[in-house]
């Protein structure tokens, strides 16, 4: 099943419902794909800006890949994002939820892409294709 990342400015979602997030996946059918809730949730939470909270991100994530350290916990406002060489799960720091398992290429490309929307001052959104692993 092909999925889409997708970056947007923030809706309404009406009905007193609140705000959208800014990051999603969707399946080839444009619903929301439930299993990457969490990893979603948790940068849209946890990554303000490139240059803060992003970079820290990165700076992680960069350090289990090129294997100065086996894992790591990355704590933020609201979620732990746990990675490891193999895999990223989430952990939500007021019970909003714990899983979503995610593989380390996925959570940085959808770290990457997430950073690129937020470097970007008029917001476009962006879509682009879901890696499978």
């Amino acid at each position: 099943m092909k999925k889409r990342l997708k970056c947007h400015p923030r809706f309404d979602l009406g009905n007193r419902r609140g705000l959208s997030r800014h990051i999603y996946v969707v399946d080839e059918n444009g619903e929301n794909v439930s299993s990457l809730d969490l990893m979603c949730s948790c940068l849209d939470s946890d990554v303000q800006n490139p240059e803060g909270s992003g970079a820290c991100f990165l700076d992680w994530v960069g350090r289990v890949e090129r294997g100065e350290l086996e894992s790591v916990g990355i704590d933020g406002n609201a979620w732990m994002a746990h990675v490891d060489r193999d895999k990223v799960w989430f952990e939500g720091l007021f019970n909003q939820g714990e899983g979503g398992e995610v593989t380390l290429n996925q959570f940085k490309f959808a770290l990457n892409t997430y950073l690129r929307f937020l470097s970007d001052p008029a917001h476009k959104p962006i879509e682009v294709d879901f890696p499978p692993h």
